[in-house]
């Protein structure tokens, strides 16, 4: 009963994994989407940006402050 019961879930596993491997493969955009912060164009747009630039932008006073809240 119980290697019934795997055998249909892993079936069930596997399918999923082809049908998203075939979605992937015949889409017409032919590339994955940009999930990295730096990369993206509607978080740059929304002024969103990963830890290091961030703190390059706050370590050159980019960001409209002097320094942290904590130094001032």
């Amino acid at each position: 009963m119980f290697l019934k019961l795997f055998f249909i879930t892993l079936a069930i596993i596997a399918l999923a994994f082809v049908g998203l491997g075939v979605q992937t493969f015949f889409s017409k955009k032919k590339s994955f989407p940009q999930t990295r912060i730096s990369k993206n164009k509607e978080m740059r747009k929304r002024n969103i940006y990963c830890g290091e630039t961030y703190q390059h932008r706050v370590d050159k006073g980019l960001d409209g402050k002097t320094g942290c809240g904590n130094c001032q």
